[in-house]
């Protein structure tokens, strides 16, 4: 299969950034069957298109008959920066998904989109579930952090700057080591690309603390209020994500409209989508949501 990647202009209205935004399909793709793809804290849309057997998420949803959009979020990646760190909140990264969206409805002459976001993803995404249900079909959330893991801690600097250990968190390592990696969890050549990639892409400038000191701060309130969102929403979380409280999970999940799934691995870490056991059962899952 032949995949065709290109990279569309988008701007900001407002403060005028430049994004970075892709566009992936093949021969099985259709015009009409759009979704967007949103990162997270701390990597960028490279994050998706692990391009090693088949663990791309990109490729997988174009041959199975989408049009695949990502976006870096303003300040991220290769986005432009900002000067000020502090002001890539999840407010403002919100703005610039709806900015994708629309140019997406524009592009494609189609109403709406569907729209995945992963970690911090789930909480830019969760406003534009709120702010423009008009523009979203169908919402997935993966790794999804609700608050209450992590003690409020004052977040002082802007930007921080990443460190092997700090890049490869999201996967699950051997007891007790900040470097080893568990290679029965995840391939060493993922891992490898996904280092590449972060500290090629992501790494140019420091990461934008906005966010991060959003999330810092909150240690017992909440990340994501669910009775705000107003699309069906499907959950996809592993059961040992150090970034999620499950009890919270269960709290939350009743509040999301009608037609909302929770599904929650056995086993499965933060980056359950590119994980040796878990990859696969994570795309049917997510397939089947998306198709119903």
């Amino acid at each position: 299969m032949r995949y065709n990647f290109s990279e569309h202009d988008l701007h900001r209205k407002d403060n005028g950034k430049r994004l970075y935004f892709t566009k992936c399909d093949c021969p099985a793709s259709f015009a009409d069957k759009n979704i967007l793809l949103v990162h997270g804290l701390t990597y960028t849309q490279h994050v998706f298109d692990l391009n090693y057997k088949d663990y791309s998420v990109v490729r997988f949803l174009a041959k199975n008959g989408y049009t695949v959009w990502r976006v870096d979020i303003g300040g991220y990646g290769l986005s432009e920066e900002y000067e000020d760190g502090f002001d890539v909140t999840t407010e403002n990264a919100a703005k610039d998904i709806i900015t994708a969206l629309e140019e997406i409805c524009r592009l494609q002459g189609v109403k709406k989109v569907d729209l995945l976001g992963w970690s911090w993803g789930c909480m830019t995404t969760a406003k534009v579930g709120e702010y423009r249900p008009d523009l979203v079909n169908k919402l997935v959330w993966i790794g999804t952090p609700f608050g209450g893991t992590i003690p409020a801690t004052e977040v002082k600097e802007p930007f921080t700057y990443l460190s092997y250990p700090y890049v490869i968190r999201v996967f699950q390592h051997m007891p007790g080591s900040d470097y080893d990696l568990d290679y029965l969890t995840v391939e060493p050549e993922v891992a490898g690309i996904w280092c590449d990639h972060v500290f090629n892409i992501d790494g140019r400038h420091g990461r934008p603390n906005g966010a991060n000191r959003e999330i810092m701060a909150c240690g017992d309130g909440w990340l994501i209020d669910t009775s705000k969102v107003k699309v069906p929403t499907c959950i996809l979380n592993g059961d040992i994500d150090f970034y999620i409280d499950q009890n919270r999970v269960k709290q939350a999940f009743p509040a999301l409209p009608e037609g909302s799934e929770l599904h929650t691995f056995h086993g499965a870490g933060h980056a359950l989508y590119c994980e040796v056991d878990y990859y696969k059962p994570f795309r049917e899952t997510l397939l089947k949501f998306l198709q119903k």
